[in-house]
């Protein structure tokens, strides 16, 4: 049996191995380009168009929703597990949110819980005996970071551009 160990970390701490958490789904909603702000503009009466600031550009925050189960061993280290979990998301400031597989942290603070499904013992499988519950939670980045020091302007003919 193959363990998420390492796949997500919040704060260094290891979802699986801390909290019996895994996550199925929800890494590709922080992927998604943020939208962009509205600029400073201005409508002139006596000119066409409009007057707007373009020198700089800001995002929106983005909101993720993360798919997740929490496995226990019994009924007591499930409620340890999952009163754990609730207590770091619910901490002060943000939290750093690293995913393996995107090679990537994202600081986001916890928003809520979209769904519960209550625990039930698992009957077979992999897992069979222990306890699981499957949710699902927002988590918000604040201020989606753009890394601009990989982007490249080419002309026409695929030569770069130096700005």
């Amino acid at each position: 049996m193959t363990y998420p160990i390492g796949q997500y970390l919040m704060d260094g701490a290891d979802l699986w191995l801390v909290y019996g958490v895994t996550i199925s789904a929800g890494s590709d909603d922080l992927m998604k380009f943020p939208a962009r702000k509205d600029s400073i503009s201005h409508d002139w009466e006596d000119e066409n168009g409009i007057d707007i600031d373009l020198s700089r550009v800001f995002f929106q925050s983005r909101e993720a929703s993360f798919q997740c189960n929490i496995i226990a061993n019994d009924e007591t280290d499930f409620w340890q597990k999952y009163s754990g979990f609730l207590a770091m998301l619910a901490k002060p400031d943000l939290r750093r949110l690293e995913i393996a597989e995107l090679s990537r942290s994202f600081y986001v603070y916890y928003k809520g819980c979209n769904s519960f499904t209550r625990f039930t013992r698992i009957k077979s499988g992999a897992y069979k005996g222990k306890i699981t519950a499957q949710f699902s939670i927002a988590l918000t980045e604040r201020a989606p970071v753009i890394d601009s020091s990989n982007v490249y302007v080419v002309e026409e003919q695929g030569r770069f551009i130096i700005t």
